[in-house]
């Protein structure tokens, strides 16, 4: 039975990152994304604030983020807004969520 829940927590939620390269070609960065799915206005008023309000009230934890010297990068409210400024980072986090939200299933690239 559906169960009607005023929040909703998913761990670990597959998340590719596209990251544009020389040639007209992308590479993609597997990562994964702990979510709070919040309901349908709560999302609508995040959304127009903006990225780092939307990702900071419904990202939670992650996994498979690194710094530039590759060293694995800790989930931190102060990281994630720095990763909120990053648009390949909002792009591939939004599309996630927006999965997680709708129920679609997560298929990692082969």
């Amino acid at each position: 039975m559906f169960k009607l829940v005023a929040e909703r927590k998913v761990k670990a939620w597959p998340v590719s990152i596209n990251v544009p390269v020389d040639g007209g070609k992308v590479e993609a960065f597997d990562m994964t994304l702990d979510f709070k799915i919040v309901d349908s206005k709560t999302f609508t008023e995040l959304s127009r604030k903006g990225d780092v309000e939307l990702f900071t009230e419904v990202i939670t934890g992650w996994s498979g983020i690194a710094d530039e010297s590759g060293e694995s990068l800790v989930f931190t409210p102060e990281n994630l807004k720095a990763a909120c400024l990053n648009q390949h980072f909002t792009a591939g986090a939004l599309s996630a969520y927006m999965k997680a939200m709708s129920g679609q299933a997560s298929k990692k690239n082969s």
